[in-house]
């Protein structure tokens, strides 16, 4: 299967929430019959379709890794996060196994050098890259907010320590300019926010076409646990209105912890409770209940987290989807969120859940939290219109045979 894929995927880590929408659908595609490997950096396999790659097990390669790290580090600004299209050894796609019809890029940074892997790639090869931040369509930024230097060229970038006019955004979308021109070039938005930021970006003039594939799961694994039996199972009394929140890291100030925890306390403290899953420094809660699970990587345990919940928040600033939203409205939980890109397209407003339009407003947020609190049959209700909504927009079936036809256009040549 390796040898003659139809697609290859490319991803840093298996981890996080772009690793895993890489692995769902490279899944999801076996599962279809389609000759799909997935290559990563840092993971471990659960099959042999999954195949590890330039991973830094050596001394040498460890240090490597963490000097240039280090070195970004010091050249951004505080909360910046901007990555570079080189890393610190060439990866040309003939060191993978076999050249696939079609390749399929997702988050590829510190692991991928983009000059030499894109440079390999034979003359009209097809590229798909799916996007699930904005680092393919800027200077290494993953969200630049409010600043639209993207849209041009970058540089004097705010997530730099000394913007400057030619610092290192300006130079890393210049790499990228000379990368993507004249390739087969094919890009893929995961809500139709992102698309729309991949659309204003002055690199998009060299994707062939721009599409919108949203993410999907499987509903027949992720699907909701009598609520008692999952909340005796956490320890959880029964008579306390749970709020859940996920993240990959807690301390991230777009993800909106600091956000949740000022709403709360509009709320009684004697009857709420925090349930978090996800690693990192979690902000100080004085006087809110609260228990954090650490990171649940069995799917089973991340059933039980969202059963148990009476509402899940997403209180980001800034996201292109909204992976633990589906997967709480996959368990028949409400969701409350900012409408802060791809959340729009997830969550059905009065519907499935709550929406505040003002992107940060803690009024906004505690206002969502009591009407849910006050009004349990509604929140009831809207729970099960999750999963439905869930099961008519957003498996992973779905999102695998929308990535099959647009392969099959790449292959046919019908694809411009």
């Amino acid at each position: 299967m390796i040898d003659d894929a139809v697609v290859a995927h490319f991803t840093s880590q298996l981890a996080g929430g772009a690793g895993i929408a890489a692995q769902r659908l490279h899944l999801a595609l076996c599962r279809a019959g389609v000759k799909s490997v997935l290559h990563f950096g840092a993971g471990e396999a659960i099959d042999s379709t999954m195949v590890p790659a330039f991973q830094n097990r050596t001394f040498f390669w460890r240090n490597a890794v963490a000097l240039a790290n280090s070195w970004r580090g010091r050249r951004q600004a505080k909360g910046g996060f901007v990555t570079s299209p080189r890393w610190v050894r060439k990866t040309p796609i003939q060191r993978f196994s076999g050249l696939p019809k079609v390749t399929n890029l997702h988050w590829v940074a510190r692991w991928l050098d983009l000059p030499s892997f894109l440079g390999s790639l034979p003359p009209g090869a097809p590229v798909v890259w799916s996007l699930h931040d904005l680092i393919p369509i800027t200077g290494g930024c993953h969200y630049p907010g409010e600043c639209d230097h993207f849209t041009r060229q970058c540089g004097n970038c705010p997530q730099q320590r000394k913007p400057r006019p030619r610092d290192d955004t300006y130079k890393f979308f210049r790499i990228k300019d000379r990368c993507y021109s004249e390739k087969n070039l094919h890009l893929v938005g995961n809500s139709e926010w992102t698309t729309s930021q991949i659309r204003r970006s002055g690199l998009a003039k060299h994707a062939m076409s721009i599409h919108t594939i949203h993410y999907g799961l499987d509903v027949e694994e992720y699907k909701s646990v009598d609520k008692l039996c999952a909340r005796r199972a956490l320890g959880i009394p029964d008579d306390r209105f749970v709020v859940g929140f996920a993240c990959m890291d807690f301390s991230e100030e777009r993800k909106g912890a600091t956000l949740l925890l000022e709403a709360l306390r509009t709320l009684p403290a004697q009857k709420i409770l925090l349930l978090a899953f996800g690693v990192g420094k979690w902000p100080r809660a004085s006087g809110i209940g609260s228990m954090q699970l650490g990171a649940l990587n069995s799917l089973q345990l991340q059933c039980l987290f969202y059963s148990a919940l009476d509402v899940f928040t997403t209180p980001s600033r800034a996201e292109t989807f909204g992976n633990t939203a589906l997967e709480a409205m996959a368990c028949e939980t409400p969701v409350i969120a900012y409408a802060a890109g791809g959340l729009t397209d997830v969550v059905a407003d009065r519907e499935t859940g709550l929406l505040e339009p003002e992107i940060g407003s803690v009024p906004g947020l505690a206002r969502m939290l009591q009407w849910m609190w006050q009004h349990p049959a509604e929140r009831r209700a809207m729970g099960i219109a999750a999963r439905r909504r869930v099961i008519s927009h957003f498996t992973d079936d779905m999102m695998a045979r929308r990535y099959s036809e647009l392969y099959g256009r790449l292959l046919s040549g019908s694809e411009t």
